[in-house]
């Protein structure tokens, strides 16, 4: 029980504690060299995420094509598991009409559960169903998982740049600014 209390007065706190962003900001330097090599800097920049945009969606195609044959396997294992259902279900559904008589039954000390007015041997009130439904996939959601698997989407592009800045002279100044449940 106490660890109940833990788990929820835990919630509650984060719940209320304030949220930060880390935001930057860019000091240029002053002379004209370093100005040229800032310019230098941001083209890389660009290059660089070019560069990245283009990997990711080459990266991208691959991933589909992994996406789909995991989902053609996957949809191979659900037709078993669904043909598997559908026998379990049929046997329930026999072994509920022959044993089970849910509308007519009541309970005497000598011999048990019985229907006056039915055949069925009654051996209790009748079971719930406990057999799942297989879940059938999903192809988007297999493409996206191959992507997130696969493809890496930040190349690091702004570590760099900040890097370059730097060292053009500049300075880059990191700040935590609250946007959330922010303290008056």
């Amino acid at each position: 029980m106490k660890y109940v209390i833990l788990f929820f007065t835990l919630i509650f706190f984060s719940a209320c504690t304030p949220k930060y962003k880390t935001t930057y900001s860019y000091i240029p330097p002053a002379t004209p060299n370093a100005q040229a090599c800032v310019k230098e800097c941001g083209e890389k920049l660009a290059t660089c995420k070019a560069l990245c945009k283009s990997n990711f969606e080459i990266c991208a195609k691959k991933a589909e094509q992994i996406g789909k044959k995991n989902y053609e396997q996957k949809m191979q294992g659900y037709y078993r598991a669904l043909e598997q259902y559908t026998r379990q279900m049929e046997m329930y559904q026999m072994q509920r009409d022959l044993f089970w008589y849910d509308d007519f039954y009541y309970y005497d000390r000598g011999i048990g559960f019985y229907a006056p007015f039915g055949p069925r041997l009654l051996l209790g009130p009748s079971p719930a169903y406990t057999y799942p439904r297989p879940v059938k996939p999903n192809l988007q959601q297999e493409i996206l998982q191959a992507q997130l698997k696969n493809c890496r989407i930040d190349c690091k592009c702004t570590d760099a740049y900040d890097n370059c800045f730097r060292g053009c002279g500049g300075k880059v100044v990191q700040k935590k600014v609250c946007i959330e449940n922010c303290p008056k």
